[in-house]
This record gives structure tokens, sequence and C-alpha cells, in this order.
């Protein structure tokens, strides 16, 4: 651990001569006596009133430290574990809201593929606990729910956000994968990295398009998991041959995935049973050991200081009822 030692308001500091204050010498609490001759030596009284400065000190000096809010800062922790730094790009078109392996109009409704998603991510980021996450949504324009980060419970809280309103009308899964790409732009890498693309759907991108995602997965070394849910009867399988020469969109960003020179793997859910699994294999393919520096917030140590100051105060209140104000 690296850490800095500073002073929030260190200009408060023009204060401790105050504290030297009660070690001065004074006679307005001195009691009148014929002789000081006469009286013996007083060794406990000595002590206690060496005491009763010292604590004087200590209470005004704590005080004023607590007052310059000491602390730590630009701290720094080197930390070993199994993890990845890990996108999970999602899909919010309005498609996403419905039912999960609906076999046609007369089947059943079921959960919708958002909330089916939702509770495999909230299980995948449980599993992950030494990654650094992060979480986009993609429709007609991507959104950056949360950007990479060790925190998990905000994780899981802008995970359970995407069951908020409905669904974007559009799906540009292109716009989507280049802002994903973008998030790794001048990150330092401390292992694996990956994109998880959950979606019910695909797209057909041109060849520029196709260039930026294929240099940029290669150039930032990302693996990339494409999670297909398959809702209901016109969702293709993209393992099959399609008959008569037809394809598909979903089809055709597959098979250019194939293309792309960097890990890839393809898992299609048709419940939530499938889509459980396909986050039980991800999770298992990226357990790698790997090292990273976390960064911590600032440690403000002002408590301890007032701390010390009111055990400070809490004796000198002591010593000033066990005082002796007069000889009557």
């Amino acid at each position: 651990m690296t850490t800095r030692f500073d002073f929030a308001l260190p200009w408060l500091l023009i204060l401790l001569p105050l504290a030297v204050l009660p070690l001065l010498r004074r006679r307005s609490d001195t009691l009148v006596f014929a002789s000081v001759a006469w009286l013996p030596t007083d060794h406990v009284g000595r002590w206690v009133g060496w005491l009763e400065r010292g604590c004087a000190t200590l209470a005004i000096a704590s005080l004023v430290v607590g007052l310059a809010q000491p602390g730590r800062s630009q701290l720094q922790v080197l930390r070993t574990g199994s993890g990845a730094q890990i996108l999970i790009l999602m899909d919010r078109s309005a498609s996403m809201d419905e039912p999960m392996g609906s076999k046609g109009v007369e089947a059943p409704r079921g959960e919708s593929k958002n909330k089916v998603a939702r509770a495999a991510l909230t299980r995948f980021v449980e599993l992950r606990p030494n990654d650094r996450l992060a979480l986009m949504m993609f429709g007609t324009s991507p959104v950056l729910a949360m950007p990479f980060t060790y925190n998990h419970r905000v994780i899981d809280a802008a995970v359970a956000a995407t069951a908020i309103g409905r669904g974007m009308p559009d799906t540009q899964l292109d716009r989507g994968m280049l802002a994903a790409l973008a998030q790794f732009d001048g990150r330092p890498s401390s292992g694996k990295r990956a994109i998880v693309l959950v979606s019910d759907g695909g797209a057909r991108l041109d060849e520029a398009v196709q260039k930026r995602i294929r240099e940029g997965l290669q150039r930032e070394r990302i693996a990339l998991y494409f999670i297909y849910l398959r809702s209901s009867v016109y969702s293709p399988d993209l393992n099959a041959t399609p008959p008569g020469g037809a394809t598909s969109a979903e089809a055709e960003l597959h098979r250019f995935f194939l293309t792309l020179g960097t890990p890839y793997r393809l898992f299609q859910a048709e419940d939530a049973k499938g889509m459980m699994a396909a986050i039980a294999e991800i999770n298992r393919q990226q357990n790698a050991p790997t090292t990273f520096i976390e960064h911590l917030p600032r440690q403000d140590l002002s408590l301890y200081c007032f701390a010390l100051a009111l055990l400070g105060s809490a004796l000198l209140v002591l010593l000033h009822t066990l005082q002796v104000r007069s000889w009557a």
C-alpha cells in the first residue's frame, strides 16, 4: 500500500502554539499560606499538576490538528486475485421486453428476456468478486450505465435499473460495440479483458464498422462473448445452415465475429436455464489469476484527533473535581 499524509486545511495549524499556554506558570489557583516552608513536599500534587498541564496541552493540540483535517490520500493497494476487466454490453431495445422462449401467440407468456438477463447478470457479478466491471446499454444509442469499477454494489444497482421504463425503439448494435471498445482506450490492462454482449438481435455491419471493431478488439486484446437470446420461432439458430441460402442479420453478425482473429464464443439461450449456463461458462473461462492496483478514497483521520482531545478534556474535568479549592 502506498499512502501520502496530508491536511485538508493546513492553514489552521498556525493555531498550534496555543497548546503551549497550559505550560505557562499561573498564580490564580495558588492557595495562601502563612509560611510556605512549613508545608511538606507534595510529590503527588506536583505530578498531578504536570498531568493537568499535559492533558490541557494534548486537548488543545489534538483539537487544532483535527480541525486541520489530517488524512491519507492517493491510496493505492496492490491486489492479487482471479479477475478480469469485463464490460457487459446489454441490449435495451423494445424487443428485450418480450417473453423469453415464446413459441408463438398460443403459448403462455413467460418472463421477459430483460428479466432473465438481469437475473443471470446479477449472478455473474456475484461470481466475479475481483473483477473490474462496467455496464453499458444500447438501443437507439449507447448509454454508459456504470464505468469500470470494483464496487459491485453499484453494478448490481445499474443492472436492476434496466427494468425501469420501456426499451428503445431500435437496435444500433454497431454504435454499442464501438462505444464499448472506447471504454478500454488508454486503460492499463491488468489481465484478461472481455466484452459480454447480451442481445436478442443482430446487425448488418458495413466494412468500415467491421474494420474498426476488429482492430479495436485486437489492439486492446479483448475476448468477445455473444449471448444470443432466442425468443420465438422467428429467432434463427446461428449454428445451423440456413435453407435455400437465406440469411439473417443475426447470422451475418455471428459469421463476422468468427473472423475477428480474437477469442470469440457464441451462446444461444432459449430460456433462463440456458442463460445461466452461458454465464457459468463465461465465468469459468475468465477465471485467470491477475494483479491490479486499486485506488482508494482519501481516509480522514480527524476523528481520532477529536477522540484524543475528548479524552484529554475528560481527564481535565476529573482532575478539576479533585483539586483542593480552600483550606477551610
